[in-house]
This record gives structure tokens, C-alpha cells and sequence, in this order.
């Protein structure tokens, strides 16, 4: 036997050899080793088909030579890439909620079972080779060898193999030598001129029974699969064609022929005519639920086609035929929309009263989750909302496996209670979803179950101070009844023993039950001493169960607090009105919090306890009352635009509150609301109140002004007014700039000027050391603007000023001590020289070696010098990179300083650049930045600060600065002459303009 490497070589040796013939000639030899020695082994060894022609072909060797090649190597090769093909389809996993693949199987499975493949290849190849090239199985063998590498996704060979069995394994008329035909030309006799590339196949009774059909035409339809794959369209639709007009085809591969033009129209999207073609392939199907597929494949196409009705017939055909119960349902639940589209609703219901028949079937007991939820899904279709809510329950509670329809029902029951306004439900309905599962817009869900974070806590806020008020509004009897009817209740639900003499003063606690409380810091069942923290089990299962509880949360204090007290001045449409300060206040002072996290005692004491029964204390309750309804109507109305409950809430505001001290505000939100609702007389009543009784608020000059609502754009009249102010703060004029900042903030509010003129004033105070305004300036910044650049700066800030005794402290008493200057020793290629330093031991110096000037890059091409009336430019030289401001004062230069000092550390570490100041005259102060070897070093580091400048000095104006690069004889030049438009001309002459 030849070794498995030697048979590698061989099929790719004769498909080279003879695969670049077009003609198809009369007889063919295989000549293996034209171009690969055999080895040595087994030079002498002649191989079954190097002897094909030296023996007669007669009855007993053909039946030697075709049984063996067909049992010893076909059947087994064949069984093999069957079992491959099949395996394929068993680890395919289809969703039947969308466009199924075209095949029930995918060719990246296929390629992962690459090993049985080439084993395919190996016995496909040794069956050619070991035996007679006259026997009637090569071509078989070669189509074998062309679909393995077919699903090993190999398609260039695979086209190779099927180019091969076209060329050279076609009919030879016995005894014809001299038989050459060119491979399409015309069919001989029809009389027609038609052309025809494919081979009669007359066959008798007995072959059709005990034979193989030859290849060849097998091949043409794998090539049309194969250009496919290829995305080679053109080469495909070519042989499509001929093979639709070629009447020697033979009616086995009429289907095959619609099967893989259905495929030629799935892969370009056209799923009309993909259709047309699959329809004709249905008979195709190697079994039952092939064809079921295939059908429900159909039907979905036809759908997209919009072609409804036949969607219909064939979703009904795929339900009928499939044994797959997931099939059933999803066929029945496509139904259903097409009787939608039609106008059915009479088959609606009918396809609904199927699905709940199966429900009650033990058969489909594992998938009563997915029927349910089918039937949900029809009901809404009805529309049926009702029942599409109790379905959808069902689903939730049939739940028995992880297939995801826990979490799309939960998301459907979410949106139905979003939509009918019903925003608790809908927040416990998101808050029970798990995104990764119900397969949504994660982003928007993730933002509506944000916004009811907010929401619902106020609305439960308002609600439960109603209730308290109500309770106290009681007869004391009454009130003392239903308080322990209350407690009472509430003991026989958590299954607390009921005392006899119980009246009502003892405090319920979990503890009180008769079973022995669970310890959560041991292992399951266990006295063995483990504890809760090393049981990786018991660990996971309590993160589970907090986190399908709360949710996740961050790691901060007061966590819930925080959460349900988040303000939403980001989108306000009044950024100055600060809630929490306008909001009434308890008699200690402190602001009255709409969402207390209080945990509530259930105890008669305990319950008595929270009710408001005093004057102050029922203050205090409508104190609440009035936050959460304003917090609450300003999410209705700029988060999520439901403008009618917006207007509800701040009616209800009106009402209850008519001289609150934030009425101006609630006037605003209802002629906005108004407005927005079309109702624009109630818009004008309102507007008409807010301006004629509250005429000096922020609310009636927005409302006169509707530019001031959008403080984050810039407002050419503020920007004229405000311009000016920043010009005073840089320049210096700070007890000018201060008062004019603050009558313009009167009259204008918020706007795009005020994070940069905010942290500006932060500096000037740090300057004149009043931390404490600086800090309170800096923290109001945080506050009206986390979304500033800013803010970090900011946060920083603040940090440092109130460590500013400490580190001043630290400064003051360091003990500085000048390093000596280093000893610079310059190489002459002489041995090291020996320093003795002034301690000790002789210190030995080695010299550097020589300087290597690198070759500059192609980006950047510098002159060697270049010169014009003032300057002279050397790129060779040490450059500096200079930051020019323009009439700024001193203390924002050093700011200035500062940022970029700060960005170098983080950014740029590994240069080691260091920063200075200096100065051309009184207007133009300089940042220097240095030192860079060459003119190439400094622009590179040009570029970086340049970009990063808007960023780090956000706060100072771009036309108050500018960058160059400068050698160090140029600047102290540029410092006497200051002839700065005569550099930058020079700079932008040779550096392509960018100065």
C-alpha cells in the first residue's frame, strides 16, 4: 500500500494536469506522478489504474473491479459524507421567529468535521487509483471528492473537481477514437441550434435498478451551488440558463435544477422569485420534516413578497406535516397574521382556540410557555388586549426552560402598561426583565426603565402620604381598629402565631415564626462549620437573589435614597430653578424627602408613629406631596412626553397647592403642556397668569423669551452681552466682570456661557484666597452641569482647595537642595574616563555614544534653512512648542499652565516636557514648551496639544490663544521685534499652513 501522504498529492496532481483542457477528448489518461516521484519504496509498484488499457476489460475483471470499488470504497465514502451532511442538520438550531436559512444545515458545521472529510477525499482518491479507470464508478468517486470540499468550504477546489468531471467524464461512443466534441456546442440533429452542455441518459430498467446515474450532470448542478457560494452570481445565472433550455437533462434533475436556482435567488435577496423556484423544489426534500421546513421556508418568503395568501396555505402545510411542536406553534402563530392582514378575525379566533387545545395536551406540556405566548401575540392582533395580558401571564408562569419567552412576555406586558399610562406596572414588568433574554431595543428599554426609576417612587410617595393623611383623618376608634385589623392582617400572611392578648404594641419581626430562622452564613444543611463566604455556591445564589430583587446597584451609601432622589435639571426646560431649594422646609429646617426609605415597623406603635397627627407633621406630609407631584409632572413632561398626564399632575398641583411657592413654575409646564396638547387657549390662560402675578420670575422671562430655554445653544444677544463679560474676567477687570456676570444672570438664566464663565470665577477667587466662594462657585457647576468637560476639572479643583493649608504647609517646609550640575563628558572613542566624585569611590563615566541623527519622515519635509525678512528657520535645531495668549491675566496663564501640565503627566509621561512661562510684551503672555530635538519632534508634539486644547482649557476661548514652533534664537528675536504675522508666515510657508 502507498502511505497516506503520497495519495495527497494525487488528486491535486490530475486535476492540474487535465483541468485546463477545454476540448473534451475521446479517451483520457491518469498520469499521477508526471510531476511527483513515487518514493522509493514503492518505485517498482505499479498502481491498478497505471495499468488501465494493457488488459482486456472483460466480464470477470469488470465485475472484480466494479464490485470492489463500489462496496470496499463508494459505499463506505458515500455513508461518510451522508453521516457529516447529517450531523450537519441535527446541531442546526433554527428560530422560527425569523427568516429561516435556506438549507437545514450550515457549511460551518460541515467544515468543523473536516477530519471525515478528508477521510472521504483519501477513499474516494484510493478508489480511483487502485482500480481499473474503466470501471463505472470513477466519476463517482470524483463527484464524492467534489462535494467534500464543497462543505469543507473549500470552494475553489471544489470548482476545480466539478470543472474535471464536466471536461473529461462524459459518454464516449465506443470505438471512436477520433471523438472530439467541444463541451456546449450544438445539439447534434435537433435541428434547433440549441445548445446543450448536458448528457442523455438512456438507461434500461436493469441499470436504473442496479447503477448509479453518471456524474456529470450531478457535477454542472454542484457548480451552480459552488459559483454561489462564491458569490460568482454571473457564472451561475450563465449555467443556470443553459440548463433550463438544455432538453437533454435528464427529468431526475429537473428539481435539483429548481432547488439550487431557488438558492441562486435566496442569496441575493430576492425572495419572490426564490419562491417560485423553491415551490417546484418541494418533492425535493430527502424526508417528512425536510419538507415541512422547506414549506414553512416558502411560506415565509411569500410573505415577505407580500403575498399572503399563499403565506397562508403553506404555513398551514408546514403545521400539518411537522413533527417539531416549535414548528407547529410558530406555523399556527405566522398564520394568524396573515388572517390579520386579510381581515379574518373570525380565523383569529380560531387559530387562538387551536393553541390553547394544544396547551391542554400533555405532548406539548414542555412548551406551553411558547403556546401562550403565541396566543398573546394573536390576541393583540385581534386587538385583544385583555386576553393578550392574561396569555401573557400564563406564559410567565409555564416558564419551565430556558427558552427566552419568560423575558419577551415580561417585555410585551412592560409596553402594554406603558402605553395605557399604567407606568407602575410597567416599571415592575421592565424591572423583572432580563435584557440578554427578551432580545429588545436594550438601549431604549434600558432608558424607560431609568425614567421610571424616578417616576413611579414619587407617584408611591404622593399615594402613600394620601393614605397616612386619610388614616389620620379617622375617629380615634375607628382609626385604632384599622390599625390592628392592619397588624393582624399582616401576621396571618407571613404566617406569624396569632396571641390571644395581643393588643397590638408588640413589634412583628420575621424572627417571631415557629420555624427555626435560616442561618444564610452556613453551608446548606450542614454542620460543618463552613462559611457563607466560602461556599462559592451559597455566594452565587445570594448575588442572584439581591440582584433579582433590587436590581443592580452601585457600591455607594444610601444607594436607594440616591437613586429615588435624582433630580432631572439635566432636562429641565428651566435649568436655574434649583426644586430642592424652592420645595418647603420641616421645622428643623432640612428639605423634606419625597421617597423615604424608612423601613415600615408593623406594630400598632409603629404604624401610629408615621401618621400624620400634628400640625407640623401634616405640613410636613404635604410638603411631600407638593415635591413629588412637581418632580413628577416635570418627567411626564420633558423625559417622557406624555403631555396630557403632565397636565393632569400639575392641575392637581394647582388645586391642592394654589400659593405654593412654586406655582410660577407650574404655571410655565401648563402653557408649555398646553401648547403641546394643541390647546392653545389654556396655553395663553396660563402664560397670561405666570406674567401678570409672577412678572419678576426666571419662569415668566423664559416664557417671554423662548430662546432662554435652551441655555445650552448659543443666543446671539447673549452671546453679545456675555462676550464682553468674558473679555473682563480674562483680562483681569474681575470686580467688574463679577457685577456685570451677575445683573446679566438676572436677566438671562442658564445659558452656553455659564459652565466656562463659572469656573473662571472659581479662579479669580482662588487667586484672592477665598476658598470658600471658590468652592461653592465650583460645586455649582458640578450641580447645573455634569455633562460640562468641565465638571472633572471641577471635582478636581475642589479637592485640592480643600487640601490647600496641607500642601502649602508640606511646600513651605520641604528642605530643597540644588543638585550639582552634571559632569558632561564628550566621546572622543578614547577609553572611559574616571571622575572622583566629591564623597568616596572613584565613579566611572562612560561616554555616550556617537549621535544619530535620524532620517526625518516623508510626512514632514524640512528645508535645510530657510530665511525671509526677519527670521532664519533651521529644523535641525532644538525647537520649542509656544501656547501665545492674548490680553489674558496672569492668573489664567498660570491656569493655563496648570491644564497642560496636568495633560502631560496623563497623556504625554514619556516625553518629559517641561513647562514655562514667559512673555513678548504686556498683551501677550507665552506657555513654553520644551525642550524637542528638532523641528519634526515639535510639530508631532504640536499636533497632540493642539487637539487637546479645546478640552483642557475649555474654559478660554480659542481666539484667545494660539501655538507655534520656535527655536530658541528665533524666540528671543520674536521677543524683541514681537513681529509674530512675520514668523507664522514663514512657519505656514514651509508646514503647509498649519500656524
Amino acid at each position: 500500500m502507498l502511505r497516506p501522504k503520497f495519495f495527497s498529492g494525487i488528486i491535486f496532481t490530475c486535476l492540474l494536469c487535465t483541468s485546463s483542457g477545454i476540448l473534451a477528448q475521446a479517451t483520457w489518461t491518469l498520469d499521477p506522478f508526471g510531476k511527483e516521484k513515487k518514493p522509493e519504496k514503492y518505485e517498482e509498484k505499479v498502481l491498478a489504474s497505471e495499468k488501465t488499457g494493457e488488459k482486456k476489460f472483460g466480464p470477470v475483471r469488470k465485475f472484480i473491479q466494479n464490485t470492489t470499488s463500489h462496496y470496499n470504497f463508494y459505499f463506505n465514502a458515500n455513508n461518510k459524507i451522508n453521516t457529516v451532511i447529517e450531523r450537519a442538520r441535527i446541531a442546526n438550531k433554527d428560530n422560527y421567529g425569523k427568516l429561516l436559512s435556506y438549507y437545514p444545515y450550515s457549511l460551518e458545521n460541515t467544515a468543523s468535521q473536516k477530519t471525515d472529510l478528508d477521510s472521504v477525499i483519501y477513499k474516494a482518491t484510493a478508489g480511483i487509483l487502485l482500480h481499473d479507470l474503466r470501471t463505472e464508478w470513477v466519476d463517482n468517486f470524483y463527484l464524492l471528492i467534489g462535494k467534500s470540499y464543497f462543505l469543507k468550504k473549500d470552494f475553489d477546489s471544489a470548482a476545480l473537481t466539478f470543472q474535471f468531471i464536466n471536461y473529461n467524464l462524459f459518454p464516449r461512443k465506443k470505438g471512436d477514437d477520433d471523438y472530439n466534441r467541444v463541451v456546449g456546442s450544438n445539439e447534434a440533429g435537433s435541428g434547433l441550434g440549441s445548445v446543450s452542455i448536458a448528457d442523455k441518459e438512456n438507461r434500461n430498467i436493469i441499470e436504473k435498478t442496479f447503477k448509479l446515474p453518471p456524474s456529470r450532470n450531478d457535477a454542472l448542478i454542484w457548480q451552480i451551488r459552488t459559483y454561489t457560494e462564491q458569490n460568482e452570481f454571473a457564472d451561475a445565472a450563465g449555467l443556470i440558463s443553459i440548463l433550463q433550455n438544455d432538453r437533454n437533462l435528464p427529468q431526475r434533475l429537473k428539481n435539483d435544477l429548481a432547488d439550487v436556482t431557488a438558492y441562486w435567488f435566496y442569496a441575493q435577496n430576492n425572495y419572490d422569485s426564490s419562491a417560485v423556484h423553491l415551490a417546484k423544489a418541494i418533492s425535493n426534500a430527502e424526508d417528512k420534516e425536510d419538507k415541512s421546513r422547506r414549506e414553512y421556508l416558502l411560506a415565509q418568503m411569500y410573505e415577505i413578497s407580500g403575498k399572503y395568501d399563499l403565506a397562508s396555505a403553506y404555513y398551514l402545510r408546514a403545521a400539518k406535516h411537522t413533527a417539531d411542536p416549535v414548528m407547529d406553534i410558530f406555523a399556527r402563530l405566522s398564520d394568524a397574521k396573515m388572517l390579520r392582514l386579510s381581515g379574518d378575525y373570525k380565523e383569529l379566533d380560531n387559530s387562538i382556540a387551536n393553541l390553547l387545545k394544544m396547551a391542554r395536551k400533555d405532548k406539548y406540556e414542555s412548551f406551553r410557555d411558547i403556546i401562550y405566548y403565541s396566543a398573546a401575540q394573536i390576541s393583540l392582533q385581534r386587538p385583544d388586549t385583555v386576553n393578550g395580558i392574561v396569555y401573557y401571564n400564563k406564559s410567565i408562569a409555564y416558564n419551565l426552560n430556558a427558552s427566552g419567552y419568560r423575558d419577551k412576555s415580561y417585555l410585551q406586558l412592560g409596553d402594554i402598561a406603558y402605553t395605557q399610562r399604567r407606568y407602575r406596572d410597567a416599571r415592575s414588568f421592565y424591572d423583572s426583565l432580563n435584557l440578554a433574554g427578551a432580545d429588545p431595543d436594550t438601549k431604549g428599554i434600558e432608558e424607560r426603565k431609568e425614567v421610571l426609576g424616578r417616576l413611579v417612587p414619587e407617584l408611591l410617595a404622593v399615594e402613600r402620604a394620601d393614605s397616612l393623611q386619610a388614616i389620620a383623618a379617622m375617629a380615634p376608634a375607628d382609626r385604632d381598629a384599622l390599625l390592628k385589623k392592619m397588624v393582624k392582617s399582616y401576621r396571618k400572611e407571613n404566617g406569624l402565631k396569632e396571641e390571644e392578648d395581643f393588643g397590638g404594641n408588640t413589634i412583628i419581626t420575621f424572627s417571631d415564626r415557629n420555624k427555626e430562622p435560616v442561618d444564610l452564613f452556613r453551608a446548606a444543611g450542614a454542620n460543618t462549620g463552613e462559611w457563607y463566604f466560602y461556599n462559592a455556591n451559597l455566594k452565587s445564589k445570594g448575588f442572584n437573589d439581591f440582584k433579582s430583587k433590587w436590581g443592580k446597584r452601585t457600591n455607594i451609601d444610601n444607594w436607594r435614597r440616591k437613586t429615588a432622589s435624582e433630580t432631572i435639571v439635566g432636562k429641565n426646560l428651566n435649568a436655574n430653578i434649583d426644586i430642592d431649594a424652592t420645595i418647603p422646609q420641616d421645622g428643623k429646617g432640612q428639605l423634606i424627602s419625597s421617597t423615604s426609605t424608612k423601613p415600615i415597623e408593623f406594630s400598632y406603635d409603629g404604624l401610629m408613629g408615621d401618621l400624620p397627627l400634628t400640625p407640623e407633621l401634616i405640613d410636613s406630609s404635604n410638603s411631600t406631596i407638593a415635591r413629588s407631584l412637581f418632580k413628577a409632572a416635570l418627567i411626564f413632561q420633558n423625559e417622557l412626553e406624555d403631555y396630557q398626564e403632565a397636565v393632569n399632575t400639575y392641575e392637581e398641583f394647582i388645586r391642592r397647592f394654589p400659593t405654593h411657592s412654586l406655582t410660577p413654575e407650574v404655571y410655565f409646564g401648563l402653557s408649555y403642556c398646553y401648547g403641546k396638547t394643541g390647546n392653545t387657549a389654556k396655553a395663553n390662560y396660563y402664560k397670561s397668569l405666570l406674567t401678570s402675578n409672577y412678572a419678576g420670575s426666571n419662569s415668566a422671562k423664559m416664557i417671554s423669551n423662548p430662546s432662554l430655554m435652551k441655555p445650552g445653544e448659543k443666543n446671539p444677544e447673549v452671546t453679545a452681552r456675555y462676550s464682553g463679560i468674558y473679555d473682563m474676567f480674562i483680562e483681569g477687570d474681575f470686580e467688574k466682570a463679577t457685577a456685570a456676570k451677575n445683573r446679566a444672570d438676572s436677566t438671562f438664566g442658564s445659558n452656553y456661557w455659564s459652565p466656562q464663565l463659572l469656573y473662571i470665577e472659581s479662579v479669580y477667587y482662588i487667586k484672592e484666597k477665598k476658598d470658600s466662594n471658590a468652592i461653592a462657585v465650583l460645586k455649582n457647576l458640578q450641580t447645573l452641569y455634569p455633562q460640562s468637560p468641565l465638571q472633572e476639572k471641577a471635582a478636581t479643583m475642589i479637592d485640592v482647595l480643600g487640601r490647600r493649608a496641607e500642601i502649602e504647609k508640606y511646600l513651605t517646609d520641604l528642605q530643597v537642595t540644588r543638585i550639582e550640575d552634571e559632569k558632561v563628558v564628550i566621546s572622543d572613542d578614547k577609553p572611559p574616563v574616571s571622575v572622583k566624585a566629591p564623597t568616596a569611590a572613584p565613579i566611572v563615566v562612560k561616554t555616550a555614544p556617537p549621535v544619530v541623527i535620524k532620517k526625518m519622515s516623508d510626512s514632514i519635509k524640512l528645508p535645510q534653512v530657510y530665511v525671509n525678512k526677519s527670521f532664519t528657520l533651521q529644523p535641525d535645531a532644538p525647537h520649542y512648542v509656544v501656547m501665545i495668549l492674548d490680553k489674558v491675566d496672569a492668573v489664567y496663564v498660570n491656569e493655563a499652565k496648570n491644564a497642560f501640565t496636568r495633560y502631560n503627566k496623563g497623556s504625554m509621561a514619556t516625553l518629559n516636557v517641561v513647562i514655562s512661562r514667559d512673555a513678548i510684551d504686556a498683551e501677550k503672555a507665552l506657555v513654553v514648551f520644551k525642550p524637542f530635538d528638532n523641528a519634526e519632534g515639535a510639530l508631532k508634539y504640536f499636533d497632540k496639544i493642539k487637539k487637546a486644547a479645546p478640552s483642557e482649557v475649555s474654559w478660554l476661548q480659542p481666539a484667545k490663544y494660539s501655538f507655534i514652533i520656535i527655536s530658541e534664537s528665533n524666540l528671543q528675536l520674536l521677543k524683541a521685534n514681537k513681529d509674530i504675522s512675520s514668523y507664522k508666515q514663514l512657519l505656514n510657508a514651509n508646514f503647509g499652513n498649519r500656524f
